[in-house]
């Protein structure tokens, strides 16, 4: 399987995620290491979830065409 560009996962992801990734970029560029970990911990997590919630989402479409 092909790895997705960076660009087709920010397409599915919803806006906070996409949020909460920006702070931690803002966070690694002020040099706050500290932030920036607990932030992509958080971002890494969301991320999982998001991506759940979407899979889920196209399985029952999928199931409802038959």
């Amino acid at each position: 399987m092909k790895a997705e560009s960076s660009k087709v996962i920010k397409k599915r992801l919803f806006p906070e995620t996409l949020e909460l990734v920006r702070q931690r970029g803002i966070a690694r560029d002020a040099g706050n290491r500290v932030q920036t970990s607990e932030l992509a911990k958080q971002c890494r997590q969301v991320i999982k979830e998001d991506l759940k919630e979407r899979r889920a989402a196209v399985m029952v479409e999928a199931a409802e065409a038959g």
